[in-house]
């Protein structure tokens, strides 16, 4: 617990107990590991319970639990602004620009119970913590880091308010009942528990830094008698070790790193062998290499991404997404450029080949329009999507994308893919029709044609994007991380490896990069390895048949 958090829950549980003169809540402090027989007794623990039940009969209340362990009116919206208060006390420090200051009143509700009012000050006026305060809660917003933190806080001082409304029943408890009683925790909500039992629930996403991308569990434990488990210094305990995603992040990073180092050891040959032969500055290859650089980039991008900015989060403390540096929001937006080229260079790859093989008598099309369609609409989108975001959301690097917000500004870039993808499958169909119909007017034999135009439909695919549908539909953060980890496993090995499969199929099985690439190595062999004999061999390139010759035979015909 830092310095700030250490000295506010002191100064509260001070005010606390002298307003609430509740001496039996601080007793007996004790730890988890603790038996039942080490465990106060019933009596004991339960008390401020049973010297509750005759005001919850006159007076609707909600029990928060942690240090305060007490029941909160919900007369004046008492419960509303504590329990809010307790939301903004669990925000992690290095999440907020500047801590509030808190002040502290002793009041009286109907009930003549005298309780502690936790309210924070802001120039010289003074709040609660209301989301439904505009005034006040500007000030506790302008006090984070950004929107979303913001956002988050809002949804934990809100559910706070659903779980009184859900449980107000439980403070009308049987006499003798011994079950854990219903109970806000400060970041979660528990119904009334019958004792010996413990419960899961999924953990809250304002549990997290941004949001969680799937569903983990926390526990809390029902004493046999009937108490909620303890930590050692006596504050009520909620399991939340469990709810950490680091491991879950940790293994999708290292994967996605594998997957983009893996394409760009594959693309880097295939970037010097185009340029390098002169017969292979052709219009298609020319389109191939912009496409394979759009891949180099956008996996060298997203490999420095990972690293630098996403692995930190989970292994320091102070990290480049905290400070919101322009550096950081500069690799992203790079990294955004080349993930959307590579999208617009596969829609110009498909406009070339269905030229090609649908309107073959119309000509292949000017290279630089080619080019216009693959490099113009990344910049612009990305450029209008950064400007968008440090307008509106200019937080977390520009990688805190909501995708549950008004705003929906991920669909500057997103909604484009998805018109590519459409267009695409439009146009492969359209090619594969093309092509069975120009196979079956080669050979009588139906099946073979089909099988045919199969096997080129599918070695187009890669070129057109089209293995993306597999992973089009992502899960709700719901999902377990088990199914989770199976489906980023699939989506990062599908677009990691993109190049790899690229640079493998539109190069170095395409059979004029062998020829090129055979005759240097050929010529390489002959330079390294001296004729042992007085033969010599030559290698004819057009014929690729390489001649044997004799000196002796050219002496004696000389």
């Amino acid at each position: 617990m830092d310095v700030f958090k250490a000295v506010i829950f002191i100064q509260i549980l001070a005010s606390f107990c002298v307003a609430m003169v509740t001496s039996d809540e601080s007793e007996g402090a004790f730890s988890l590991a603790d038996n039942e027989e080490n465990a106060p007794d019933q009596a004991s623990l339960l008390k401020l319970e049973n010297d509750t039940t005759s005001s919850l009969k006159n007076l609707a209340m909600c029990r928060m639990g942690y240090g305060v362990m007490d029941y909160y009116p919900i007369e004046d919206n008492y419960y509303h602004h504590q329990t809010c208060f307790w939301c903004y006390f669990f925000t992690p420090t290095h999440r907020r620009k500047y801590d509030l200051k808190i002040v502290t009143n002793k009041i009286e509700l109907s009930d003549g119970k005298p309780r502690l009012d936790v309210m924070f000050s802001d120039g010289n006026d003074t709040y609660y913590f209301d989301p439904d305060d505009d005034e006040g809660w500007m000030a506790v917003t302008s006090s984070l880091s950004d929107v979303l933190e913001a956002a988050k806080l809002e949804g934990c001082c809100r559910e706070a308010v659903s779980c009184c409304e859900r449980n107000l029943h439980a403070f009308y408890m049987q006499e003798g009942e011994a079950m854990c009683p219903a109970t806000w925790d400060g970041w979660s909500c528990f119904s009334d528990t019958p004792k010996g039992e413990v419960v899961s629930f999924v953990c809250p996403p304002h549990a997290y830094k941004g949001q969680p991308e799937c569903a983990l569990e926390g526990t809390k434990t029902c004493w046999p008698n009937g108490t909620w488990a303890r930590d050692s210094s006596g504050r009520e305990q909620t399991e939340y070790a469990t709810c950490s995603h680091r491991q879950y992040h940790l293994i999708n990073y290292y994967w996605e790193m594998a997957m983009h180092a893996a394409s760009m050891v594959a693309l880097i040959p295939a970037l010097i062998i185009i340029p390098y032969y002169r017969p292979l500055r052709a219009q298609r290859f020319l389109l191939h290499l912009n496409l394979f650089w759009a891949l180099f980039f956008k996996a060298f991008f997203s490999l420095l991404d990972v690293a630098v900015l996403r692995i930190p989060e989970y292994t320091e403390t102070n990290t480049l997404m905290d400070n919101n540096t322009a550096g950081c929001k500069l690799l992203v937006y790079l990294t955004k450029v080349f993930s959307v080229a590579v999208w617009s260079w596969m829609l110009s790859e498909s406009l070339y080949l269905h030229r090609l093989i649908v309107a073959a008598f119309s000509g292949r099309g000017k290279t630089y329009v080619y080019v216009l369609v693959g490099w113009v609409p990344p910049v612009v989108l990305c450029s209008s999507w950064a400007i968008s975001r440090a307008l509106l959301e200019d937080y977390q690097c520009w990688l805190g994308d909501q995708h549950g917000d008004d705003r929906h500004l991920y669909l500057i870039t997103e909604l484009p893919k998805l018109v590519i993808l459409v267009i695409n499958t439009i146009l492969l169909a359209n090619m594969t029709r093309v092509l069975l119909t120009q196979m079956k007017s080669v050979t009588d034999d139906g099946a073979v044609a089909n099988k045919r135009a199969v096997k080129a439909t599918m070695f187009l695919l890669p070129m057109f994007g089209l293995q993306f549908f597999i992973t089009f539909v992502v899960p709700p953060y719901t999902t377990p991380c088990i199914g989770m980890h199976v489906y980023s496993f699939v989506a990062t090995a599908v677009d990691g490896l993109q190049g790899l499969y690229v640079a493998i199929v539109y190069c170095y099985l395409n059979q004029e990069v062998k020829n090129q690439v055979g005759r240097t190595l050929h010529h390489v062999r002959g330079t390294i390895y001296k004729p042992l004999s007085t033969s010599y061999a030559t290698y004819d390139p057009k014929t690729e048949v390489s001649q044997i010759h004799s000196s002796v035979n050219q002496s004696v015909d000389s």
